[in-house]
């Protein structure tokens, strides 16, 4: 058995890969690029180490095992500090716009918002709405109000029941002339 086991596929990724021991168990965690470290890691591996107890391996992995595995990430590992770097540039120059921009329900705002909430699904927050208002000063019923706006005029695609959507072609076009100077469209 191998004791140092690498997330699958067949060419290597970015991101952060923390190796752990944990009893007869080695688990592996993977953490990609721009996630900013501040949420759980997108893959956990656990298989047995190399020097295992046999008997131990032969009960599995219970429920136990998982519940001893931290997937906090650690504040002090530098390569969890530079996973936040992607995705905190990303978020200042979307803030910035989102705070240049009119109060109103304009096509412009509406895609940066879209395109913030994505990048906090993307990421993995659990409550982007929530994180979005908070990050940004914003009410979170304003912000749920105007995402609602947004996937209705066709910045934001839709996911029943749950977080997430991607962002449209339309909300991409929009994005793009802001970047090179466009104006606002107030609707």
């Amino acid at each position: 058995m191998n004791s140092t086991p690498q997330p699958p596929g067949p060419e290597p990724r970015n991101g952060v890969t923390v190796i752990k021991r944990t009893g007869a168990w080695v688990v592996t965690m993977y953490w990609p690029e721009g996630t900013g470290g501040s949420v759980g890691p997108r893959e956990v591996h656990v298989v047995p180490a190399d020097d295992a107890d046999p008997q131990e391996v032969a009960r599995g992995i219970s429920s136990t095992v998982l519940r001893r595995i931290n997937t906090t990430p650690s504040r002090d590992f530098a390569a969890m500090r530079s996973l936040e770097k992607p995705a905190d540039m990303d978020i200042r120059q979307l803030g910035k716009r989102l705070a240049s921009l009119p109060s109103g329900l304009t096509d412009e705002r509406l895609a940066v918002l879209s395109a913030l909430y994505v990048h906090f699904v993307d990421a993995g927050e659990r409550a982007p709405a929530q994180r979005l208002a908070v990050g940004f000063g914003l009410n979170p019923a304003t912000v749920k109000g105007h995402l609602r706006a947004a996937r209705q005029r066709g910045f934001l695609t839709k996911v029943e029941g749950k977080a997430g959507g991607q962002l449209t072609d339309k909300a991409v076009q929009i994005l793009r002339g802001m970047k090179s100077g466009a104006g606002t469209e107030e609707v």
